[in-house]
């Protein structure tokens, strides 16, 4: 059975490109951001939503888009020691990824 959630710690061994070489990473989860309203995509679904007969299309039209329930995450990777930043993803879909601080 596939665990739905996974703890990751905070700091993690990476390869920083910038140092070239391994180094200590801060992770942080990466959030989109909500898309523009004007953006291509956007009005393009809309025109996609209102095309055809009638009136009222978009209640009458629902377009339903199936979205796949897990996620593969997303950090973003910060250098202890140049600063740079990156991205960090686990190839692994998971529900819920939790950061915790190890003692060691």
């Amino acid at each position: 059975m596939m665990g739905f959630l996974m703890k990751m710690p905070k700091v993690v061994k990476l390869y920083c490109p910038k140092c070239n070489k391994h180094t200590e990473h801060t992770l942080k989860e990466f959030k989109r951001r909500q898309p523009r309203g004007l953006s291509w995509g956007e009005r393009h679904k809309k025109a996609a939503k209102l095309k055809g007969y009638g009136a009222n299309k978009i209640k009458a039209h629902k377009v339903t888009q199936v979205y796949k329930q897990n996620k593969r995450p997303t950090f973003i990777a910060k250098c202890k020691e140049c600063g740079y930043t990156h991205y960090f993803v686990i190839d692994k879909r998971m529900k819920k990824v939790e950061l915790v601080t190890v003692h060691r």
